[in-house]
């Protein structure tokens, strides 16, 4: 790494920090707020908050981007996918590349380290501090940026102080970069005050609009809530103690309702008759077609409030209104002749190999549930028909295959049903980019439960983990921690309290074993709201409570992981016996499935294989890179079996290049341009200064 790794960053205009106007993004009825405070009015801060907000824009693409062409779900169109798109996909990092630059990070993290210099969170009125939400806010966008940069570059520069001059940027850069946890440990405490969103509400502004046509946006949506943020940051960390905060920060977050309604709990989260893709019943034994309720949550209208987002960054979508979202473009054709990218081979492949259960105990009574319907064109988990599309060509009558539509949200994807669908060649803009979705709370919730089983000795947590993915969340689970066992020694007893003797003529006694554990955890959702809560695979493959496919038993381990040595109707043997690792690691494996097929192409999927390998890293797994290498280096084929697993094809060389770590991480530029402020009066140390050539590596 160069010496000199950043000379200076981008520092705004002192003039420009304030937005005057910010209807290019927001528009704001400005007679709905109060003015005339001290050092920042409240109207200042308002329309400072959106400001940050504005530059947000800025990497809103990018983080979808990042976090997609370099997973195992996607791959380019090398004749048509742009360069810059090309690289990514196949780690090639040129930081020439606007996809690489750092400078609308600290653009960002600069404003709210300003914003949150200059705002009075004494002021009040009628007891109530007038601009604390804002403050609050403004933590929480600087945090989630702070997050992106730690988890793309790995170490980076971390300052919370404002920006303003080049002595300033120079004083900054000479520091030692912050490590991925390091950062994630000062996000944590400087977060950790507010996470109680009834104490530390989301300001609730009125007339924010986006899009066009205009679409209300409410706005607590504009900011990632700061348990969410926390829960994250444990998981990311990964040290003593942590699963236990993230599952308890989950946990509050989906049964504690704030009074600005961002908690999952007063949402229809994935209840099955709401919001999932299956086959209807069918009396004559054919499935060829399936109801899709399930791309509604990526379309436009009413998405934003309705639909399962929790955060977004609200887009507009024309350039002569402001900054639009690209994501269009990239994922779906502008042209006959497909997309710059496409969904993978090897996500194909994953989506096929579900297992689809059916079962209707109205309609089938006594009757055998249905596993993977006898029909030709839907198979396995049905998620993927609602947003992977085909486009055809009738001039050269070519057909251009795994067409994504889940970036296409003004239309709904594949309305013709799936695989039969012709896709347009219109792209549809989106007017947001939807950070977090409230059914990822179960999913982040399931994966806490899992390192809190591994962290504290607790199968229960394990258990319930699993719960999460198969039958969903409906009752009291009281999980016991550091849990071993001991006997428990008792006398067998006449009516007259005499021993009782056995063959042998000594006492009889028997023998309990008693478990013995440190401490019990409740996580309650017997609540009635929850009855109708059901498993995050049965969101596209059927009734997985009744799957016995889809379970922690024996034999489902040992088809996972190819240990099965003989298997016939009457018949099933293993190789070797299967143990708690290996369950543990099961649980493990199918979350990280079940990440891919719920949130593809969201950007959140290298982040997540990145995670699950360092925690198998911190487990003692030996093969603990493999959990992204293989799956990566595997996305070109339609394998039918998965990484684990004799036979499963992958690019041998894409391979060796991610068991290096270091290709995990975006490189960092030697040099960032400098936008030099107006200097305060009194200050000289805003000279223009040339930075310095950089030749030693």
């Amino acid at each position: 790494m160069k010496k000199n790794l950043i000379y200076t960053l981008c520092i705004l205009l002192s003039g420009a920090f304030f937005f005057n106007s910010c209807e290019d993004m927001l528009d704001v009825d400005s007679g709905r707020v109060q003015h005339d405070f001290d050092k920042l009015t409240l109207n200042d801060s308002v329309y400072s908050v959106l400001g940050i907000l504005k530059s947000v824009q800025n990497v809103a693409d990018r983080t979808v981007l990042l976090g997609e062409l370099r997973s195992d779900l996607v791959v380019p169109n090398d004749g048509k996918a742009v360069y810059d798109i090309q690289d990514l996909c196949n780690f090639n990092y040129n930081l020439s590349s606007p996809y690489l630059a750092v400078k609308d990070y600290y653009t960002i993290i600069n404003n709210c380290n300003i914003f949150l210099e200059r705002v009075d969170t004494t002021l009040e009125r009628l007891n109530k501090k007038l601009m604390l939400r804002e403050y609050v806010a403004v933590k929480s966008v600087r945090a989630w940026t702070y997050m992106q940069l730690a988890i793309n570059y790995g170490s980076i520069p971390y300052f919370t102080e404002p920006v303003l001059t080049h002595s300033q940027a120079k004083e900054i850069m000479s520091r030692p970069l912050m490590s991925r946890n390091e950062v994630f440990s000062l996000l944590i405490d400087d977060l950790v005050r507010y996470e109680d969103p009834r104490v530390y509400p989301m300001p609730e502004w009125t007339g924010i609009k986006t899009g066009v046509p205009r679409v209300d946006v409410p706005t607590n949506m504009l900011f990632v809530p700061v348990r969410l943020l926390l829960g994250e940051l444990h998981l990311w960390r990964g040290e003593s103690g942590d699963y236990r905060k993230a599952a308890d920060y989950y946990y509050k977050s989906l049964t504690q309702t704030p009074s600005s309604g961002t908690a999952a709990s007063n949402r229809t989260f994935y209840d099955a008759n709401a919001v999932f893709a299956a086959f209807p019943y069918s009396d004559n034994g054919k499935y060829d077609n399936f109801q899709n309720k399930y791309s509604d949550i990526f379309k436009a209208a009413g998405a934003i409030t309705s639909k399962g987002a929790l955060a977004v960054v609200p887009m507009e979508t024309s350039t002569t209104t402001g900054t639009v979202s690209f994501l269009s473009e990239i994922f779906y054709p502008d042209i006959i002749g497909g997309a710059q990218v496409a969904a993978s081979p090897g996500y194909i492949a994953l989506s096929d190999r579900q297992v689809h259960y059916l079962y209707d105990e109205d309609v089938m009574e006594d009757a055998d549930p249905v596993v993977n319907p006898n029909t030709d064109k839907y198979v396995g988990d049905l998620r993927r028909y609602t947003f992977i599309g085909q486009q055809y060509n009738a001039e050269s009558e070519e057909v251009f295959g795994n067409i994504i539509t889940k970036h296409n949200f003004t239309a709904a994807p594949n309305t013709q049903g799936g695989i039969d669908q012709v896709v347009s060649s219109t792209p549809n803009r989106t007017n947001f980019v939807q950070l977090v979705r409230d059914v990822q709370l179960y999913a982040r919730f399931s994966e806490a439960l899992i390192g809190l089983s591994k962290e504290s000795n607790c199968p229960d947590a394990l258990s319930m983990a699993m719960d999460v993915l198969k039958s969903g969340l409906s009752k009291t689970y009281n999980l016991r921690t550091n849990l071993s066992f001991k006997d428990s020694i008792e006398y067998v007893l006449d009516s007259l309290d005499a021993p009782i003797l056995n063959a042998a003529g000594e006492d009889s006694i028997i023998v309990h074993t008693v478990p013995v554990y440190d401490e019990l955890i409740a996580y309650d959702f017997g609540a009635s709201m929850y009855d109708d809560n059901s498993g995050l695979h049965s969101r596209g493959s059927g009734d997985s409570k009744f799957n016995g496919y889809y379970s922690m038993s024996d034999k489902n381990i040992a088809r996972y992981y190819d240990l099965v040595s003989e298997e016939t109707d009457s018949t099933f043997e293993m190789s070797r016996d299967i143990t708690d690792v290996d369950r543990y690691r099961y649980v493990n494996d199918l979350l990280l499935d079940e990440l891919a097929l719920e949130f593809c192409f969201e950007g959140h999927r290298f982040g997540d294989l990145i995670r699950f390998a360092k925690r198998a890293e911190r487990d003692g797994f030996a093969d603990w890179k493999d959990i992204l290498a293989k799956r990566i280096a595997g996305r070109k084929y339609a394998n039918e079996v998965n990484c684990y697993t004799n036979g499963y094809e992958m690019d041998n060389a894409l391979y060796s290049l991610l068991l290096d770590e270091a290709n995990w991480v975006l490189p960092l530029p030697g040099i960032v341009e400098v936008t030099v402020p107006e200097a305060p009066a009194g200050d000289e140390s805003t000279e223009e200064e040339t930075p310095e050539e950089e030749t030693e590596e």
